[in-house]
């Protein structure tokens, strides 16, 4: 880690009254869901722009969307 890092993880640690540790692990954690749903939105970009692909998303929409109407209420 830099120097300039670990002095602005401190100055963090310092006005948030958290350990050096956990505000690296919160960020490392941050960082891996935003990478996650990065390559997330990036598949379904890619399967737009393949016709069939996305042909076959519909159909299994299609084909589940009958258990959406299975009588429940939701949530009040």
């Amino acid at each position: 880690m830099s120097d300039r890092t670990r002095q602005r993880v401190a100055a963090l640690a310092a006005s948030t009254g958290q350990q050096m540790q956990t505000i690296i692990d919160e960020a490392v954690e941050a960082y891996e869901r935003e990478l996650f749903w990065r390559g997330f939105e990036q598949g379904y970009d890619q399967l737009a722009d393949d016709p069939d692909g996305w042909d076959a998303i519909e159909a299994e929409r299609s084909a589940e969307s009958p258990s959406l109407r299975d009588g429940l209420d939701g949530p009040e």
